[in-house]
């Protein structure tokens, strides 16, 4: 039986492909958001329950669930595992704000340059963003007249959730959970539970109520990769989810049957389709993701008839073209530093956690 550990040691996969798919997801459901609510994308027509941008985001959180767990093991420390987090995360998404901020603001703003340029607003868009918890969202005079008035980028309400769980996980690793096996998956499973359930009261959950739902997914792919050996694939196993998503349909019990079938979808994606020459080219979800939405706003505020289709269609090669920039000009750049250590010097290199111990074996340690 094929399992997830053997599709991680063949070393090829097709979650780069997926994670293309998922932002470019987004940027189809957001155009029928742009277009107003009474518009419904496929999957609302199909009656999923959902939205073609909200199922993109899940695929986000598992799949990154699955291949940060995945790196905090691997890492010699706990301080490592959150600077290579913090390279990935912060670097693009703070050029978008600067760039949304003092280079495009300036030149769709209704106000004059002088008055935009002193506003409090202005500079704060960059701050209050970068520091992933009361998220500003509008620019002085930008978009004041479209649909979603104001509203620069909207696709960043979840990265303060990406954030966080990287930080629960960093926490579970720095008190040892991740030397066995089984508390670890104890530890996610009650978590998981605790966080759907009381969602207001677990810190840096409080500010969305999907937040428990993505973290839930996030724990489900750490889960996964702790029981990789576990896990089959194949098309069998994804044919009977998807059947199980249908039959539950209308219940109670369907959102955690849509779950399963989102995350498996995700694993079966990644290691059962035979080709992977999208590999060859460069990792350009995180910057569409987000650009995507200020590049609709772009779209929208010179179209004369908008409907989705025409959203997206215009909008979807402006924010390649930001993407393919981001990563070849800074994003796979700094990503060079995330084996560079300087903190060694200062002796920090015990506040590890021994994470990355034994990475399996048959007796439960990780």
């Amino acid at each position: 039986m094929r399992t997830l550990a053997n599709g991680l040691a063949s070393r090829q996969d097709n979650f780069l492909l997926l994670r293309f798919v998922a932002a470019t997801m987004v940027i189809y459901g957001h155009s029928h958001l742009f277009f107003g609510m009474g518009v419904l994308d496929i999957f609302q027509r199909s009656g999923w329950g959902t939205y073609s941008g909200t199922i993109a985001v899940d695929f986000f959180f598992t799949i990154s669930g699955f291949l940060v767990t995945g790196s905090l093991l691997r890492r010699p420390s706990v301080i490592s595992f959150i600077v290579a987090r913090t390279l990935r995360l912060l670097p693009a998404y703070a050029l978008c704000l600067v760039l949304c901020a003092f280079v495009f603001g300036p030149m769709l703003t209704t106000l004059p340059l002088h008055e935009y340029l002193q506003h409090p607003d202005t500079a704060a868009y960059v701050w209050s963003n970068l520091e992933l918890q009361n998220l500003h969202w509008q620019l002085p005079g930008v978009f004041a007249n479209n649909p979603p008035p104001q509203a620069v980028n909207a696709s960043i309400w979840t990265l303060p959730a990406e954030a966080s769980m990287y930080l629960w996980l960093a926490a579970l690793g720095l008190v040892g959970i991740f030397k066995l096996r089984w508390l670890a998956s104890v530890s996610l499973i009650v978590l998981s539970v605790y966080g759907y359930l009381h969602w207001p009261d677990v810190p840096m959950l409080i500010y969305h109520a999907t937040y428990a739902q993505f973290a839930g997914l996030f724990a489900l792919g750490a889960f996964c990769y702790l029981h990789r050996a576990w896990i089959p694939l194949g098309h069998s196993w994804m044919f009977a989810l998807v059947l199980l998503a249908c039959f539950t349909h209308g219940s109670v019990v369907f959102p955690f049957s849509l779950a399963l079938a989102e995350a498996y979808f995700c694993f079966w994606f990644a290691y059962c389709l035979p080709w992977y020459g999208f590999n060859r080219m460069g990792d350009y979800s995180y910057g569409i993701y987000l650009w995507g939405f200020p590049c609709q706003q772009f779209v929208m505020t010179f179209l004369h008839d908008p409907w989705p289709g025409k959203i997206s269609l215009y909008a979807f090669p402006l924010a390649l073209m930001m993407a393919v920039m981001s990563w070849h000009c800074l994003e796979r750049p700094v990503l060079r530093l995330k084996n560079w250590h300087p903190w060694k010097k200062f002796g920090l290199t015990r506040i590890n956690s021994a994470v990355a111990s034994a990475d399996t074996d048959k007796t439960g340690a990780v």
